[in-house]
């Protein structure tokens, strides 16, 4: 068995920056239709709609991908100090075969 004994708390921000941002933009979609569908049912302005559908669209990502790297940062330094003290996330890997000499 290996074990991970630590996260680089940067790269493990950069990467959930990304998810978080990325499932941020589809949370943004539906609330975006959503409450535009709601503005034009309860007769609210077709301009007010647009812009809070859009106004959603950019926003939504954006706090999602803030919060999911400060989170993913947190939670990697934790997870860096915890480790020192009762050992890290054993896992096992399995390395694959090294391909034959003069096969491509």
């Amino acid at each position: 068995m290996k074990q991970v004994k630590k996260f680089d708390p940067l790269s493990v921000m950069k990467i959930a920056a990304i998810c978080y941002g990325t499932l941020g933009l589809v949370e943004g979609f539906f609330f975006a239709f959503f409450i535009s569908m709601q503005e034009l049912i309860t007769q609210g302005s077709r301009a007010m709609s647009i812009l809070v559908g859009v106004l959603l669209i950019v926003a939504v990502p954006i706090f999602t991908a803030l919060m999911g790297a400060i989170i993913g940062g947190l939670g990697a330094v934790i997870y860096n100090v915890s480790a020192k003290y009762v050992g890290g996330i054993r896992v096992e890997v399995e390395q694959e075969p090294e391909p034959a000499a003069g096969t491509l």
